[in-house]
């Protein structure tokens, strides 16, 4: 059977797989990890769906207590890789559907993981049952899924799985990235920083609340704050001085104010393509609170920080030719015990050793007054675009597309790609698709679903008929 004829036959099983998969809010969800799901309760029941569909299919399966997940077709010691992620991020605001209530509206299925990472996943699983419907996998080789439930957040999900895996792949393709592939990934580091709260004495207006955000590696669309005001008259003043501000709600609620700002969501790795509602928040404090009891916090923020994307106000403006501008993303903020405490991203270029980020972060935090505490870090990832490995890859995605303009690509997002020698990210968003992975309103188109799972089929094809 062509392949073109075995995705028209098994299109709506796709599509109802994708439905299925997607509709597990398989967030990271601390209340009910327990041991065989340690990143909680849907995170597992994602991981038990993909295993129990790859079983069907007549795969090999294997759970790494919880934490990932392998499928493997094929005995051979060659063996190669795909690896994606059964977690999500939170869906966040604005979305016109139910975000894990999946539907199909005009060629269309809308929900959080669609693309990110579900509907590829269920993609490369049925390229694969084609190869073995097909017989088109030598004795010699194999072919393994490695999913993971900790993507979004640590990647402790792939630390556990390398840690107890027998091997790891020979090569690997990632489909959640970019066609026609991603072969530079940008140093990732995320940081929380803090300042301590000193109040001004006798203000009139103090800030008794201030949080927003959900996660370091998203842009946060809401920002909060609470305003306590000396009476009445003065909080409906106030109220309306915020209320002037374009992306600002202020509330009044008797003697204090309650404000909402809101920004635009999107993903770390292009921070420019939203609007961050912390930044805003501090921006707008700093505009309408010049007497408020810790007005120096703000100034501070909105000194070293501001509306800047590319941390040129911390000292950070780094760049090669790679893989472009260093970004800096305030993920999350938080007013507590007598701190100011911000999450962020920071994504530096693939060619600068991790050294000079570090060294220059820590001498900004010196002139700030600010503790600097790295919670996570991973090197960059770059590979050599004129590969033979890469040069399958391209071939397949020319072939099935007829793109031939499109060249291998570099992000400042983190794929599970850097996790092994020999991998790249390979789609599944093509090069005319807006990336909506971590925004509100996520989708598949269908017709993408059809050529992507056309073009893994191809990819694995020629990696398979690679010499080892």
């Amino acid at each position: 059977m062509k392949a073109e004829e075995f995705i028209t036959k098994h299109r709506e099983d796709m599509i109802a797989d994708i439905k299925a998969f997607a509709a597990i809010p398989s967030i990271l969800d601390e209340e009910t990890m327990a041991p065989g799901r340690p990143f909680g309760e849907k995170a597992a029941d994602a991981l038990s769906w993909v295993l129990e569909k790859g079983k069907s299919l007549g795969m090999d399966v294997k759970n790494f207590d919880g934490y990932a997940g392998e499928m493997t077709v094929g005995t051979g010691g060659r063996l190669i890789g795909i690896l994606g992620h059964a977690d999500v991020v939170a869906p966040g605001e604005g979305w016109d559907t139910e975000p894990f209530e999946i539907q199909e509206i005009d060629g269309k299925l809308y929900g959080r993981g669609t693309m990110d990472d579900k509907g590829p996943i269920v993609s490369c699983l049925y390229a694969v049952k084609y190869l073995m419907e097909e017989n088109l996998i030598p004795k010699d080789t194999a072919i393994r899924f490695i999913v993971g439930c900790d993507e979004e957040e640590e990647w402790r999900c792939i630390e556990h799985y390398g840690a107890k895996a027998d091997r790891m792949p020979d090569c690997a393709i990632v489909p959640d990235g970019n066609f026609p592939l991603i072969h530079c990934e940008k140093g990732l580091m995320d940081v929380d920083f803090s300042y301590a709260v000193h109040g001004k004495a006798d203000c009139k207006i103090t800030v008794e609340a201030l949080h927003g955000g959900a996660a370091k590696n998203v842009v946060p669309g809401k920002a909060y704050c609470n305003l306590r005001c000396p009476d009445a008259e003065t909080a409906a003043a106030l109220a309306a001085a915020l209320n002037a501000f374009e992306q600002v709600s202020a509330t009044q609620e008797e003697s204090g104010v309650s404000v909402i700002v809101s920004g635009k969501s999107t993903h770390a790795m292009s921070p420019e393509k939203g609007l961050n509602a912390i930044s805003q928040l501090m921006q707008t404090l700093g505009e309408v609170g010049k007497t408020f009891d810790i007005e120096p916090v703000y100034r501070t923020y909105n000194q070293y920080i501001g509306m800047h994307y590319y941390g040129e106000n911390f000292g950070l403006q780094f760049e090669d030719a790679a893989s472009g501008k260093l970004t800096f993303n305030v993920g999350t903020i938080e007013l507590k015990d007598g701190k100011l405490v911000f999450g962020v991203s920071v994504r530096y270029p693939a060619t600068v050793e991790k050294e000079k980020i570090f060294a220059a972060a820590e001498e900004t935090c010196r002139q700030a007054g600010m503790e600097m505490h790295v919670t996570s870090h991973m090197n960059g990832l770059y590979v050599d675009a004129d590969s033979d490995f890469i040069g399958v890859l391209m071939e397949a995605y020319q072939k099935v597309s007829g793109d031939c303009e499109s060249r291998p690509m570099a992000i400042g997002g983190a794929t599970y790609a850097r996790t092994i020698p020999n991998a790249v990210a390979f789609g599944p968003l093509f090069p005319y698709e807006e990336e909506l992975a971590h925004e509100a309103n996520e989708y598949l188109d269908l017709d993408s679903l059809d050529k992507m799972t056309l073009i893994y089929i191809e990819a694995l094809k020629g990696l398979l008929a690679m010499e080892a």
